[in-house]
Order: structure tokens, then C-alpha cells, then sequence
């Protein structure tokens, strides 16, 4: 104890964060501090579900490390040590509570709280990708024949035309409605987008018959266009409704709403529309996220495979050519005939003709 003595605690500060590692101009920051700070800075501008997600994860974080743990004292040992445990307790959730958690310590980066992300140098094993499931339209119907509330059936048609998200869906208002010019708009000043880009969506006939029923006689242009009350609908009362339904048409368990855009997309791919266009319309940053349709279209990768064909018919054809050609030279040379007997033989073909 005598040698902390005449030692401040803004010195005790420096010598902690050099026995750390860590550089001088970073914070002395706990993960009490961080996640607090962390968590206000989400619930002002990421979505409900967004906050709700980050706030499992440092759950988690907190109940491995201590919420009075020093950021920078964090080590990536400790840090893989922390992934490992979270996987064998959580499965494959495990990699949604990563991507979080590296996420929330790059902005911790950015202030200034650590010099280095520990979660940059966790490599998870890789994971089989598998293809989304969709429904056809008569599945669709073997759906909707389960479901007992309107809005909700009309919630689900609209999804399954347009590819949107239900967040989307529950949110979307009159404004954005174009019945005339057969369009919506995804994205407002009240409503952000994944992306936060806007993108007008064409509709179908299906999907504007939707709408003119659920318009009424009077429309409010600020009005959600799915609405109880004047108030929106929650995704939950959705999407609960929905899985009810298709648990009773016993379609398969890995269907749920979200399959819903992965119907509209793969639907689509297999009409040959291009991945640029399907992207367009679901509103993907990045065209490959839209390649995980692109085995949809088994057309194109049979032209792809017919190829093989093409060679295999070339080189029959090849071995053909070779094989007259040495008939050829096998033949002994033939011998010119005397005018004479020319004009005989050619009587005789006419003779016998």
C-alpha cells in the first residue's frame, strides 16, 4: 500500500491503461458506460428490434465479463474464450450476437473508448448456406384459407406480390400509394428503410385489388393503410397469425412471413427476370445478397451445363469426318474411262432408269 501512496487517481488511471496495453488517448472507459452510451445511441436511430437485439447481446457480454470491466483491458483471448462459451450455450444464435457485438466495439472505435475491435479477429466457422424456402401461389391460397382476419390475409397477399418487409407493410401509408400509376413508395420521413434508401415498387393486378378493398370510401393521406383504429398494426399480431395459419395448411415449419419476400423474389427468378431487376425491387444494398435466387433459374443453368453437349456433339462430328477420310484412303484409285465406253455406261443407267 505504501507504494500507491501520493499516487492520483488520474495517474492510477495511466498506469492501469499502460499494463493494458492500451494507448494513452483512449478512454478509461467501463462496459457499463460503453453499453449505456451505446444502447441511447441505438434507441435514436436504429429500429425497435434493432435495440431490442443489441440489448440480448450485452447481456450476454456483461454476464461473462462484469459490467465494471475496462474496454481496453478486454483482450482477444478473453474475447474468443467469451465466443466459444456463447456458442456451445446458444448455437447457431450464437453468430447474431457476434455480428452485434462487433458492431456496437467498432463504434466504440470510433469514440475513442478502445484503439482496436477484439471481435475483428474472431473467425467463425463457416456456415452452410442453405436456400431460403418459398410457397408458390397455390400455396399461398393453402394459407390464406387458415387465416381468419382480413387484414392479415391482406397483409400476407401483399407481401407475397411486392417482396416487401412486414415492418414495411405495417407502415406503409396512403401517401406512398399510388393506385393510378400502379406503384408504392417504400421509405418516408416516418418510416426508414433497412437501407434507409427509398425504392417504388410496381404493382400487380393481385396487389392493386388489395389495396382498392382495403382503401374504403374515405382515405386519410397520413393514414397507415393497414390500420386498427388509426393506429398501426404490430409485426408480432402479424406474424404470429400468419405461422398459425401455416401450421394448420401444414406446409413446411421453415415457412414464415419473411418467406413471403423470398417467395416474391423466387418467383420471380424463375421467370428468368434478371437478379438486377429482383434486387431493385426487394431493395438489396448488394447484388449478393440477390444471388442466393439466381439457382432458380434452371433454365439458364441448363444452358449453362449444355455446353458439355455442344463439345460432345463437335467432337462426334470431328471422329465422323476422320472416319470418312480414312474410308477414302483405303479405296483403290478409281480409273478413267474411255469416252466410249463412258457414253455405254451411260446409256445403260438410262436404259435401266
Amino acid at each position: 500500500m505504501q507504494i500507491l501512496e501520493g499516487v492520483n487517481n488520474e495517474m492510477l488511471m495511466q498506469l492501469l491503461q499502460h499494463i493494458s496495453g492500451a494507448n494513452q488517448s483512449v478512454a478509461y472507459v467501463s462496459l457499463r458506460k460503453f453499453i449505456d452510451d451505446y444502447l441511447d445511441f441505438v434507441k435514436q436511430n436504429r429500429s425497435a428490434k434493432y435495440y431490442i437485439s443489441h440489448t440480448v447481446s450485452f447481456k450476454h457480454l456483461i454476464g461473462y465479463f462484469q459490467e465494471q470491466k475496462i474496454m481496453s483491458t478486454i483482450t482477444f483471448r478473453e474475447t474468443e474464450l467469451f465466443m466459444t462459451k456463447l456458442q456451445n450455450s446458444m448455437g447457431e444464435g450464437y453468430r447474431v450476437y457476434y455480428r452485434n457485438l462487433k458492431t456496437a466495439f467498432n463504434k466504440g472505435v470510433d469514440w475513442g473508448y478502445i484503439s482496436v475491435n477484439p471481435f475483428l479477429k474472431i473467425k467463425l466457422p463457416k456456415k452452410q448456406k442453405n436456400h431460403p424456402e418459398f410457397i408458390t401461389k397455390k400455396g399461398l391460397d393453402e394459407i390464406l384459407k387458415n387465416i381468419d382476419v382480413k387484414v392479415v390475409r391482406d397483409v400476407s397477399s401483399l407481401g407475397f406480390f411486392t417482396g416487401c418487409r412486414i415492418g414495411e407493410l405495417i407502415n406503409l401509408r396512403w401517401s406512398s400509394v399510388n393506385l393510378a400509376e400502379r406503384f408504392i413508395v417504400i421509405g418516408d420521413d416516418s418510416f426508414k428503410t433497412k437501407t434507409r434508401e427509398q425504392r417504388t415498387i410496381p404493382l400487380c393486378d393481385d396487389a392493386i385489388d388489395i389495396l382498392i378493398a382495403a382503401r374504403g370510401k374515405v382515405v386519410k393521406l397520413d393514414g397507415f393503410v393497414f390500420n386498427k383504429r388509426g393506429s398501426a398494426y404490430t409485426a408480432d399480431y402479424i406474424s404470429k397469425r400468419f405461422k398459425r395459419a401455416c401450421r394448420k395448411a401444414k406446409v413446411s415449419e421453415g415457412i414464415h412471413f419473411h418467406s413471403l419476400r423470398h417467395s416474391f423474389a423466387s418467383n420471380l427468378a424463375q421467370r428468368e427476370v434478371s437478379l438486377y431487376k429482383i434486387k431493385e425491387l426487394l431493395g438489396h444494398s448488394s447484388i449478393t445478397t440477390t444471388e442466393i435466387y439466381a439457382h432458380l433459374n434452371i433454365d439458364g443453368l441448363r444452358d449453362a451445363v449444355n455446353v458439355f453437349n455442344e463439345r460432345q456433339e463437335n467432337s462426334t462430328l470431328i471422329e465422323r469426318k476422320e472416319l470418312i477420310r480414312t474410308d477414302r484412303a483405303k479405296k483403290p484409285p478409281s480409273v478413267p474411262l474411255k469416252r466410249g465406253k463412258l457414253l455405254e455406261e451411260g446409256l445403260s443407267v438410262i436404259c435401266c432408269h
